[in-house]
């Protein structure tokens, strides 16, 4: 039996459900299908043992058809009609769904109705008109389906920071696996990922060798490579089984300090390293730091390459050609925020909307990570997709968490909620109830497409409101899919500053909302920042390592951040 989480079970099913409207199966079937992913997602209890132990039909809506699936994915990965129907359709008509809305359903008419196979098929109908031809598709939806087709395109070779560092930590893990330590000494990811950008076209990865010959070979051997581009004693490409571009650099073990700073970039930054080491008549490159006479420089790690250029070290998330030259020369780099500086996490959900743990459970792994206090905050009433909470609901949250509070010690939970913004910028629920908890996020969820200076003055009248503590993902982006809705965020961040109002950086990966850009510009406008997860599950709590890379691209110090205060500080802060 194959050992495959909850979670990845789930994708596999609703694949599969959408594979099923593609074809064009009745909705009962589909429905199904959707309606056990999302159970089982949510299940605490681990699917692969219940399947073991034969329990899988006491799972409520997990009949005998969706239980013989579930076996199919466990034994082979895969389920066999999802397989058959994949045979039958074009590559392209299920490459459309991954369309910012454009539905398996939609699909399926574009297919069966207009012929349409691939991506370049869809462009041409909807340039052509041809897609106004089916009922249901006027000039405005066949406007926003082309600028989501583009928006797409865009981001289609791009890959996302989280993903990129969970790529590359299970190549750097497989090969210190598989690979004996005689081939190698050292291995490190560089490139824009190391330096925490939040999109990479491919990966780079380091490794020190003596044998490159034969360290070549066996790189292209591994579980994770699909396609080998080109290999040879400096340099190996490969396409990994999802298609990320992956190159690896071979070096000496001599080299391995300047190759990693020079591999790492930006581009940006190492000509000004290399301007600094000419002006010391001195020659940097990926080979080493050389003295006129060529002769080198011993080398045992980056930091020596700064310091004998005489600067202070540079983390990689600055090495933008920022700056940050200018501030390592003359001592003030920051003093870069930590992540065992996080004492606990603002915005996270619960089994009350649509979290997939209670209250307790998310608290109990909190305090496991070390952390002091987190803050529950699930939907309020207008998010009705996502089990938005009424007031009556809060109000019976708000006296579970008083219960539990009585049962920790150590530990706090926060009272609080995630509330949306309506149109006209006044709050989801009234001032008496906001005023029964100890910290408000304030988030937009609906109505993106305001004019910008609409859109403006609703976010400033929340930041504004009294009652609230947190803006929540400030720029509503979805990496890859949606961009940021249009408004002054300058403003926005002034109005923040003013009124005390922190603003997020949302460390989910779709998100990294505020990113690092713009947590620079609040930090200079004097406003500060939380760093959270919006974590509906705990194992999401491991997400914070991203919002922190990201803080740490934005010059960002332990005291910019409201969650890396004490209790007593916070509580503090949110009154």
């Amino acid at each position: 039996m194959l050992e495959l989480t909850n979670k990845e079970i789930a994708k596999i099913l609703n694949q599969f459900a959408d594979l099923l409207a593609i074809k064009g199966e009745n909705d009962f079937k589909i429905r199904a299908y959707t309606n056990a992913a999302r159970k089982i997602e949510s299940l605490s209890d681990d699917i692969s043992t219940l399947a073991a132990e034969g329990k899988l039909k006491e799972v409520k809506g997990i009949g005998s058809g969706i239980a013989e699936s579930l076996k199919e994915i466990l034994e082979n990965g895969v389920i066999e009609e999802m397989e058959n129907i994949k045979a039958e359709l074009p590559p392209g008509v299920v490459e459309m769904i991954n369309i910012p809305g454009l539905g398996p359903k939609t699909a399926h008419r574009f297919y069966y109705e207009l012929g349409i196979e691939d991506l370049l098929g869809l462009e041409a109908a909807l340039e052509e008109g041809r897609v106004r031809e089916l009922k249901g598709f006027g000039k405005k939806s066949a406007q926003k389906l082309l600028y989501g087709l583009k928006n797409y395109e865009k981001y289609l070779d791009k890959i996302i920071l989280t993903k990129a560092l969970k790529t590359a930590a299970m190549i750097i893990a497989e090969i210190k696996e598989k690979i004996e330590a005689q081939y190698f000494s050292q291995i490190e990811i560089c490139g824009s990922a190391r330096r925490a950008k939040e999109m990479t076209g491919d990966l780079d990865i380091l490794l020190a060798t003596e044998k490159p010959a034969e360290l070549s070979s066996l790189l292209t051997q591994l579980d994770f490579t699909k396609e080998v581009i080109g290999a040879g004693d400096t340099k190996v490409s490969i396409r990994t089984q999802e298609g990320i571009q992956t190159d690896f650099r071979l070096v000496s073990a001599e080299e391995f300090p300047s190759a990693l700073h020079y591999f790492t970039g930006s581009q940006a930054h190492n000509v000004r390293m290399r301007q600094l080491a000419k002006d010391k008549n001195l020659k940097l490159n990926e080979y080493g730091l050389f003295r006129a006479d060529e002769s080198k420089e011993e080398l045992k790690s980056e930091a020596d390459i700064f310091n004998i250029l005489g600067l202070d070290y540079i983390i990689p998330e600055l090495r933008e050609d920022q700056g940050e030259i200018e501030a390592a020369q003359n001592g003030s780099l920051p003093q870069s925020i930590e992540i065992e500086a996080i004492k606990g996490d603002l915005h996270l959900h619960s089994r009350y909307s649509d979290g997939a743990f209670g209250i307790k459970k998310m608290a109990q792994k909190a305090a496991e990570r070390g952390y002091q206090y987190i803050a529950i905050t699930d939907h309020s009433q207008s998010l009705n997709i996502a089990g938005g909470l009424s007031p009556e609901d809060l109000r019976r949250q708000i006296k579970e968490i008083d219960e539990l509070n009585r049962e920790f010690e150590d530990f706090k939970i926060l009272k609080g909620v995630e509330v949306d913004i309506l149109k006209d910028g006044s709050l989801d629920y009234k001032a008496e109830l906001l005023a029964e908890l100890d910290i408000v996020i304030a988030s937009v969820h609906s109505n993106f497409n305001l004019p910008a200076e609409q859109m403006t003055e609703r976010i400033i009248k929340a930041v504004k409101n009294p009652q609230v503590n947190v803006l929540g993902h400030p720029r509503g982006r979805m990496l890859g899919s949606r961009d940021p809705y249009q408004f002054d965020l300058d403003k926005v961040i002034a109005a923040a500053a003013e009124a005390g109002t922190a603003l997020e950086i949302n460390s989910s990966p779709q998100r990294l909302d505020l990113n690092a850009e713009w947590a620079r510009k609040a930090k200079k406008a004097g406003a500060l920042l939380s760093i959270n997860t919006d974590a509906h599950h705990y194992k999401q709590y491991a997400d914070i390592e991203f919002g922190v890379k990201t803080a740490r691209r934005g010059w960002l110090e332990k005291d910019d951040v409201i969650n890396c205060f004490s209790y007593q500080k916070l509580m503090k802060f949110l009154k």
